[in-house]
């Protein structure tokens, strides 16, 4: 084998390639056969040989007396590999060359020569395979004029990159047809759909881009860096509807109108007769959105923005405690009748906790520093000046949000702070009293207290959504063009398409893993290729499946899916000679 330097141009854009030939004997006499596109080598020119000869080495798998450099060895096991497979593909579909059946075959071999190699995990693939099937990805692509190559999904960057774009080009399509494909499955009666937004950050500046941009607030306090926003509808159980991209510092209420009017369109066919009930969180449910889903004909049930209610109107409720889904906490409720809504007013122990570990350390950090500044008055050679520290008490409460909640006096002398004294307000002791409460409103008068917020805690299902599309990539985005953005963006939710369908399939049979717990058991599973010497001068690979655990045939059986992903390949070539 040798290495040879070619030159091309596409388009007018000239480039190098790199081809490694092998020399064979023809009938015709010795003729040149390309091995593999190397693309682009970076080695000097007097290494190529060496790089061949070490290429050919792996794959006759013969012992080298002596290893390469540390380089050299990384691209000779890279290129091996990369031919190593294309012969297991080839074989795959030569019935001469590949042994899938169960009948008994004996070989004589070097044990000392066995080796394992390509080893790649194959059961969370599998599992996912078998759900795009299901929903027929391939048909609904070939519908939309996908061509076999980017259906069959070739695993290289230029087709990767170029299949992305082309998915988010019809995005609106796909999304309908997996959508109809999940509400067929599974009989889904979506009679409550739930609204949320997140947002994920870029690494790099994303300069000129029309959706990345700064001001938003990161879900993962990163406002360092520019955002983008994603919306997503589900229905109760989980299953995506519809999302949408939107620049990373929308306003959170103003995305309302384009989803309702999405969820309407030919993709949603009887979307509002089906549909019951939409459930939005605080971020959303402005006076305007409330209005605007009553005006569609729909029912709601919402976190209230409003900041004060009438005087009483909780006076006459009798307060309930229900027990939460983990049977570990409670919430105490009272109903309330105003107008044509009812409002809920919840009290969660465990929301209670947490805002008030946030709020005492925030009140204590803020009083130890004006108690600091208060001290740096007395001493020599600090800022005394009145207009100077009174800067500095507004900065703090900048800092630590907390300042409303107290009366802050500064004593003044000439000009300049002799003293600072503060005590917590009325405002302070009401914010104290209120942690842990919060109120539903809802224009549904069927409900009781406790569907009401039955209802409500069903938005952790698309909260539970974000983190699974977080889980399999959706963040950090590195992509500098706004197509490609979206196109990366938009794989994340057909993934999470898949994924919805998988796990209602599990939670059916009483498995109630999530993703990541389910991709740490299927993990162990890989297809791996052996590689042995016979006596006769062969080489002899096996392409095979390791054994089944009992926690994956579980998961395998709940799907009812084939334990094995692939059938058991063998392929015997005979060994070459170095030349």
């Amino acid at each position: 084998m040798f290495i040879r330097e070619v030159f091309k141009n596409d388009k007018g854009k000239k480039y190098t390639q790199h081809q490694l030939i092998e020399s064979i004997r023809t009938p015709a006499g010795p003729r040149q056969r390309l091995v593999l596109n190397l693309g682009s080598i970076k080695i000097a020119k007097e290494k190529w040989k060496e790089l061949a000869n070490l290429i050919e080495c792996i794959l006759n798998n013969q012992e080298r007396l002596f290893k390469e450099d540390a380089e050299i060895e990384s691209l000779g096991r890279k290129y091996a590999g990369k031919i190593r497979e294309k012969k297991l593909s080839r074989g795959a579909t030569n019935s001469n060359n590949a042994k899938a059946s169960k009948r008994e075959d004996y070989e004589e071999v070097d044990l000392n020569s066995l080796s394992a190699s390509n080893s790649r995990s194959i059961g969370a693939e599998h599992v996912a395979l078998e759900q795009i099937e299901s929903y027929g990805l391939g048909k609904i692509l070939r519908k939309l004029k996908f061509d076999k190559k980017q259906i069959e999904k070739k695993i290289y960057d230029n087709v990767l990159h170029r299949t992305a774009v082309k998915l988010w080009e019809n995005y609106k399509e796909i999304e309908k047809e997996l959508s109809q494909a999940a509400r067929k499955e599974f009989d889904l009666k979506e009679r409550v759909i739930l609204y949320d937004l997140t947002n994920t950050y870029f690494e790099g500046s994303k300069d000129g881009s029309r959706i990345a941009k700064h001001g938003g607030n990161s879900k993962e306090r990163r406002n360092d860096r520019p955002l983008v926003t994603l919306s997503l509808t589900v229905d109760e159980e989980g299953f995506p509807k519809q999302s949408k991209i939107y620049e990373g510092n929308v306003s959170e209420p103003s995305t309302l109108l384009s989803i309702l009017d999405g969820l309407s369109e030919e993709g949603q066919e009887g979307f509002f007769t089906r549909t019951k009930t939409i459930v939005i969180d605080a971020g959303i449910a402005s006076e305007e959105n409330i209005k605007l889903i009553a005006g569609k004909g729909l029912k709601y049930v919402a976190v209230s923005r409003k900041r004060s209610y009438d005087e009483g109107l909780w006076d006459k409720s009798d307060e309930h405690e229900i027990s939460l889904s983990d049977k570990k906490n409670k919430l105490k409720i009272k109903l309330s009748q105003c107008g044509s809504e009812q409002y809920l007013l919840c009290h969660s122990e465990v929301k209670e906790k947490k805002e008030k570990g946030i709020l005492s350390r925030r009140m204590e950090s803020f009083e130890k520093a004006l108690a600091e500044l208060d001290v740096k008055l007395e001493k020599k050679g600090t800022v005394k000046k009145y207009e100077k520290v009174m800067e500095s008490i507004g900065r703090l409460k900048e800092r630590y949000r907390v300042g409303n909640l107290y009366e802050i006096e500064v004593e003044e002398k000439d000009k300049k702070a002799t003293k600072i004294t503060y005590k917590k307000n009325p405002k302070g002791k009401a914010k104290e009293e209120d942690l842990g409460n919060y109120v539903l409103r809802t224009n549904r008068q069927d409900l009781s207290g406790e569907e009401i917020s039955q209802i409500h805690r069903s938005l952790t299902r698309i909260e539970e959504s974000f983190k699974v599309m977080k889980a399999i990539g959706l963040r950090p985005i590195h992509h500098q063009r706004d197509e490609t953005t979206s196109a990366h963006i938009h794989i994340t939710v057909l993934g999470y398409h898949i994924l919805s369908g998988i796990l209602k399939n599990l939670r059916r049979a009483g498995i109630k893993l999530n993703w990541q717990s389910i991709k740490d058991v299927l993990a162990t599973q890989r297809r791996e290729t052996s590689t042995m010497n016979s006596r006769d001068n062969r080489i002899i690979d096996i392409r095979s499946c390791t054994e089944t655990t009992k926690e994956q045939y579980e998961i395998y059986n709940a799907l009812g899916i084939k334990e094995t992903p692939l059938a058991k390949l063998v392929i015997k070539t005979a060994i070459t000679k170095n030349k």
